[in-house]
């Protein structure tokens, strides 16, 4: 059970990890796109892509974890109650 809840824990900070990178890199291509950088703009832009995508890669993974830990936590609880 420790070992779920670090790997939870874990889930969540790659979660905002990659959340906070998205974020900040749509404020560096606005930036760039202000002082007329298009090239650095255009790989802010990727960057931003990719991170997005893993931030949604991992915030579905956590819920799959999630959803997996409830099943095993149910099925643990039915079966101490069948055997009391």
């Amino acid at each position: 059970m420790k070992n779920n809840n670090l790997q939870l824990k874990i889930f969540i900070f790659l979660e905002r990890l990659w959340l906070s990178s998205s974020i900040l890199s749509v404020f560096c291509m606005v930036y760039f796109l202000i002082i007329k950088d298009n090239d650095s703009a255009v790989l802010f832009f990727g960057f931003f892509i990719l991170s997005s995508l893993l931030y949604l890669m991992r915030k579905r993974q956590r819920a799959r974890f999630e959803s997996q830990l409830k099943k095993k936590e149910e099925t643990e609880h039915k079966s101490s109650t069948q055997n009391n």
